[in-house]
């Protein structure tokens, strides 16, 4: 047999809870109501990021796929990609499009998107060492030493694998303008240092031995 009053303390609460209830129910629908809508907003707005990064994801590769057969059609393509308001994306597209304009020596062309890739990439530390070091190769193409040293003290500054960088920068630029003894210098420091890594002393020797035969050859 039931309790009486135990039956009597559930109306009670039942009451109360009615009646918190209809005294903010305006509230507590609206509250349920937002949460519901943020909930779904949410949602849909991953599902749609998510898509948006599949899309451009899709269109970089199908870049990627034309830029040995139609790199001029790619370089069009990355330059409406760079458009995009997503800093990521921009930075990824001028990497791709400066290294296209390298490539085919249009070193005006280069420098500028290297600007713009600066401009968008302030406070990245390690994307601005790769922009001082492509500023280099490019001052280093257009044999423009005042830049090219700017930007190699620079790389120098950096210490560990960007001062090798450096000095192999400068082995070559030294070494196009016939100035054997110190591109030497520089490509035997590579050479010295322990932190250098198998392909760049490779490559560091190479010149030694490109250098040693000049020197053999005029003795």
């Amino acid at each position: 047999m039931s309790d009486p009053f135990e039956n009597i303390d559930n109306e009670v609460y039942l009451e109360k809870i009615k009646n918190f209830f209809y005294k903010y129910k305006i509230i507590i629908i609206v509250s349920i109501t937002v949460f519901i809508l943020s909930a779904l907003g949410l949602t849909v707005f991953n599902n749609y990021k998510n898509k948006e990064i599949d899309k451009v994801s899709n269109y970089y590769i199908k870049i990627l796929s034309i830029i040995e057969s139609d790199p001029e059609k790619a370089k069009s393509e990355l330059k409406k990609l760079a458009k995009l308001k997503n800093k990521d994306y921009k930075n990824l597209s001028n990497l791709l499009l400066f290294k296209l304009q390298f490539q085919n020596n249009e070193f005006e062309e280069s420098l500028k998107t290297l600007r713009k890739i600066e401009e968008n990439s302030k406070g990245n530390s390690y994307l601005d060492k790769i922009i001082k070091y492509y500023y280099s190769q490019v001052f280093m193409e257009q044999n423009n030493k005042k830049n090219f040293d700017i930007y190699t003290n620079e790389l120098l500054s950096f210490g560990g694998m960007w001062a090798l960088l450096a000095h192999e920068l400068r082995g070559h630029f030294i070494y196009a303008n016939k100035d054997y003894e110190n591109a030497l210098k520089n490509f035997n420091k590579i050479i010295q240092n322990q932190q250098s890594t198998v392909s760049i002393r490779n490559r560091a020797q190479e010149m030694i031995d490109n250098i040693n035969l000049y020197y053999d050859k005029n003795n």
